[in-house]
């Protein structure tokens, strides 16, 4: 009978034995890591069959970047570095002036450059409105007068060498003939004038 009470008990002891693994087992975590290892060991003998098949190594799979992480403190004096760049650029920006370029046209002396050429009296007078009637030359010393007059204004000019009329700038004065030097908006050309021998005329 002891015996019997012996064996009851030992199957009773294995059976709680049993149920204590089996709940120990189910309430133990799964290994996450199994399946990734064993895709690991599988990739690797992949590898390793190519390598040997071609010859040539096989490159394996690095490892992702590391991820670091920011402590409390640093990212605070970051935030606060952060809030004290402003202020001290605005400050730098005090210390730069600013240039500005100022541009000025001096009105002295000089023509209105919007007022029309047609109605200024600066061209005037032309030199098709000009006849020369008269020269006193002096060989020596550029003394000389030429005496001239306007066709349409019958005004009398008496100018010397350099003389200005309107573009008209007296370059030469020979013993025939005027030389003039006139100036078209920056373009400079020479024209003359010729005394016409009076007598000739009259015997024509």
């Amino acid at each position: 009978m002891s015996t019997r009470l012996r064996g009851a008990s030992l199957v009773v002891a294995t059976m709680a034995v049993s149920c204590m693994s089996t709940v120990a087992s189910a309430q133990r975590m799964p290994d996450i890591n199994g399946p990734k290892q064993a895709a690991q060991r599988a990739v690797d003998a992949e590898n390793a069959r190519l390598s040997a098949q071609t010859g040539q190594a096989v490159p394996t799979r690095r490892s992702g970047p590391a991820v670091t992480t920011t402590p409390p403190a640093a990212a605070a004096t970051s935030r606060k570095a952060g809030t004290t760049a402003p202020a001290s650029a605005a400050v730098d920006s005090s210390k730069h002036s600013l240039t500005r370029e100022v541009f000025s046209y001096p009105a002295e002396a000089r023509r209105d450059p919007y007022f029309s050429l047609i109605l200024t009296e600066d061209l005037r007078p032309l030199l098709s409105d000009l006849k020369l009637v008269g020269i006193l030359y002096a060989a020596a010393g550029g003394h000389s007068v030429a005496i001239m007059r306007d066709l349409q204004t019958n005004a009398q000019y008496r100018v010397n060498t350099g003389t200005t009329l309107g573009r008209l700038r007296v370059y030469q004065i020979r013993p025939r003939s005027v030389i003039f030097s006139i100036d078209e908006f920056g373009l400079s050309r020479q024209d003359s004038l010729v005394l016409v021998d009076s007598t000739q005329m009259r015997m024509r």
